[in-house]
């Protein structure tokens, strides 16, 4: 039952003698709505192609996204997921000291680790809405011994959920330019909250960079499509350290179809106003969870105090062929 970041229902499939389809996988953020349907279409029809090479910049794909974003193509990159770019950008900038903002997806902590990074922590507290504020980020950037290179944050934040404001994210990245720290913004699951995101700020400030998935909010996690907004000096850079033909031609044709599904993300964000809060109440109502609030298509729960632990509701749950993650 080794779980590193959720969604193998492959494992699952295998330890409990079952189809993968018999699996109910509550351990992955993805959008039980999707994929749309002509995403799918579109991902068949783009088998024809199979014989040839994709387009090795994911030129169409970049304008797509671009489009669907209001951003200019210069300052798009695309990868094969967002995990590739979360490798990336330490592989590229070589950051000697790092903050992550936790608790938070563990794969932050891995590439870091790769890029060889010493990496410090800064606890988001319940206290403050698991949020970090741009005061305690000072404080331990001075702690730091003489700042960070990098700063990895997530909004909403991954596991807990919680949103940042816009207006106060700016404030911390403008207050990491002054300490000369490039600060990633993971919006993996900013699709579902679309209001706040920071994506338009790259082009203004050139210490940040953002970092979007067509994983949870498209239910494409199979296909791996990931983007990467920043300048466009850095979107030069970075490109040049990623491989030619990395998006394959049906993903790509699949996240372009998706990108402009108007309907598909109108049904999401209404499916998610209700299923989120319904789900809540159903936690709340057993007496065993204590729910927090989150602004994703996920939820965060702690234990009651004499209710099984989380490994111990993981335990029981994965013999009855359904995964959550203990935290």
């Amino acid at each position: 039952m080794k779980d590193i970041h959720g969604g193998d229902v492959w494992g699952a499939a295998r330890a409990l003698g079952l189809d993968p389809r018999e699996i109910v996988d509550f351990s992955s953020s993805i959008n039980p709505l999707g994929p749309p349907k002509a995403a799918l279409r579109a991902a068949a029809r783009a088998l024809k192609f199979a014989p040839a090479y994709p387009e090795p910049d994911s030129a169409s794909l970049v304008r797509a996204f671009a489009r669907r974003h209001g951003l200019a193509p210069g300052r798009v990159l695309a990868a094969n997921g967002s995990v590739e770019l979360i490798h990336l950008v330490p592989r590229v900038l070589r950051p000697q000291r790092a903050i992550i903002v936790e608790p938070a997806f563990s794969e932050y902590r891995a590439a870091l680790g790769l890029a060889g990074s010493r990496v410090k922590s800064l606890a988001a507290r319940g206290a403050d809405g698991f949020l970090a504020s741009p005061a305690r980020l000072s404080a331990a950037l001075d702690a730091a011994g003489g700042g960070a290179d990098l700063l990895f944050v997530a909004n909403p934040a991954n596991p807990t959920g919680a949103l940042m404001e816009r207006a106060r994210l700016i404030e911390i990245v403008r207050l990491c330019r002054g300490r000369g720290t490039t600060v990633v913004v993971d919006e993996a699951f900013m699709d579902f909250t679309e209001g706040e995101s920071v994506k338009d700020a790259a082009g203004e400030f050139g210490n940040l960079i953002v970092l979007r998935s067509m994983t949870k909010f498209y239910s494409l996690a199979g296909l791996r499509l990931g983007f990467l907004v920043a300048s466009e000096a850095l979107v030069k850079r970075f490109s040049r350290a990623i491989p030619p033909w990395n998006v394959n031609t049906a993903a790509a044709a699949a996240a372009e179809a998706a990108l402009t599904d108007g309907d598909f993300a109108a049904r999401t964000l209404k499916w998610l106003s209700r299923e989120r809060a319904y789900l809540a109440r159903g936690l709340e109502a057993t007496g065993l969870l204590r729910v927090h609030p989150s602004s994703a298509n996920f939820l965060m729960a702690e234990t009651a105090a004499g209710a099984p632990t989380a490994g111990e509701l993981r335990s029981r749950l994965f013999r009855r062929g359904i995964l959550i993650r203990d935290l």
